[in-house]
């Protein structure tokens, strides 16, 4: 399977979990409101769900936006440059953007280790060490979505100088 197809996939499903995790936001966020007016309903877990949730919501999103090069990017310098620069300064923010993803995966997964076992005050079946997976998951995926964008830009650079090399 080609690496394009892959990415596709893969942010067919980050797309679908950040709306999952946006809507369960959204539901706590509800709630968080029902629970400060009405003086019936005392709910204290909403706000550390809500918390969880627009923070997979937010990274899944960042991982996104890497994948379609609307992350970090300035377009006045891209529009500016043309051929074999262009293709210099894509390739050095595509490495700049794997390197920052590389490094969320690398002190992401070190930070799940630290906090696996710390559960949450107002609900404590549920561990931290899932709110701090959000950075090792949308690293990986950055890291991937760079390695991506670059062979497209290689591969679209040589369609356009007929495979020649400037």
């Amino acid at each position: 399977m080609k690496m394009k197809a892959i990415s596709i996939k893969i942010e067919y499903v980050f797309m679908r979990v950040a709306a999952l995790f946006f809507l369960a936001f959204v539901v706590c966020i509800f709630l968080q409101l029902l629970s400060r007016y009405v003086p019936a309903v005392t709910l204290l877990w909403p706000a550390e769900i809500a918390t969880y949730a627009f923070i997979w919501t937010m990274f899944l999103g960042a991982a996104v936006m890497v994948h379609h090069q609307e992350h970090f990017k300035i377009d006045y310098l891209f529009e500016k440059l043309t051929h074999g620069r262009l293709l210099a300064v894509k390739m050095i923010s595509h490495l700049l953007i794997g390197g920052f993803g590389l490094m969320m995966t690398i002190f992401g997964f070190q930070l799940v280790h630290l906090f696996w076992e710390w559960t949450v005050n107002t609900l404590p079946q549920l561990q931290q060490g899932y709110l701090w997976l959000a950075l090792p998951v949308s690293g990986l995926a950055m890291v991937w979505f760079s390695i991506s964008n670059a062979v497209d830009d290689l591969q679209e650079y040589q369609l356009e100088r007929g495979g020649r090399t400037e």
